[in-house]
């Protein structure tokens, strides 16, 4: 028995190396061949780990920084020419808008009419808590450039190119006296050219055409535009006729 194991492990390879000799030659080409395996594998997963190049920071702030200019001057040019927000201060439009409330108006291709809510400057108007003039003030317009506007403040009654007005829209029935430097009972009053006469729908707490001395004819230029929505509060969100 041991006479065949020495003859077996003197036999020669194929390539006339001793048996031995061959069989460690073949186990290191296949430890080898596994280790170069591995180590593309390794290359391989090395690649698919490596990350990204980092992003440009710079660019993303100014890509951020162009759109936030750009939607503030489209702000500016709607606020300008198109729309604008505004909040009534005070009691003299009640009930239809009270203190507080926020109302959208434009200015765009706008000819103002009768029973508009504008809100204009008052050139006249002193500004509260300063020495500058051209308050902004919410009104309704009364009459336009050639009608002629008559008050019988006895009855409370206003009159349009002589007929009498059906204000469903003021808040009680106006008893207030006219004052100095106010329009004068029963006398007509003919509204100048590019011109409008407002009044606001709380008659007996408004300041406005009536009063020549502080507000009376309003220039169409000094309209900034025709409330036509009341968005806020929410709750009392209200289209304007």
């Amino acid at each position: 028995m041991n006479d065949i194991n020495e003859f077996d492990e003197e036999k020669n390879a194929p390539d006339g190396r001793s048996l031995s000799d061959y069989l460690d030659d073949n186990d290191g080409a296949e430890v080898a061949e596994q280790s170069g395996e591995e180590t593309t594998e390794n290359a391989e997963n090395a690649e698919e780990n490596n990350e990204e190049p980092p992003k440009n920071r710079v660019g993303d702030v100014l890509d951020w920084t162009a759109c936030f200019v750009y939607a503030i001057a489209a702000v500016l040019v709607l606020n300008l020419f198109f729309i604008r927000s505004i909040t009534v201060s005070g009691d003299s439009m009640n009930d239809t808008l009270v203190d507080n409330d926020k109302v959208i108006a434009t200015n765009f291709m706008y000819t103002p009419k009768y029973g508009d809510i504008v809100i204009v400057q008052a050139d006249k108007l002193m500004i509260h808590g300063t020495a500058v003039y051209g308050e902004a003030i919410i009104k309704r317009v009364i009459a336009t450039e050639g009608d002629v506007v008559r008050i019988d403040t006895d009855k409370g009654v206003v009159y349009r190119n002589g007929e009498a007005l059906e204000e469903d829209y003021i808040k009680e029935h106006m008893t207030k006296p006219m004052g100095v430097g106010w329009i004068e009972s029963n006398k007509d009053y003919t509204v100048p050219e590019n011109c409008v006469f407002v009044m606001g729908d709380n008659r007996n707490n408004s300041n406005d055409s009536r009063n020549m001395s502080a507000v009376g004819f309003v220039d169409t230029n000094f309209i900034m535009g025709k409330a036509f929505v009341r968005y806020a509060p929410f709750s009392s969100f209200k289209w304007l006729d």
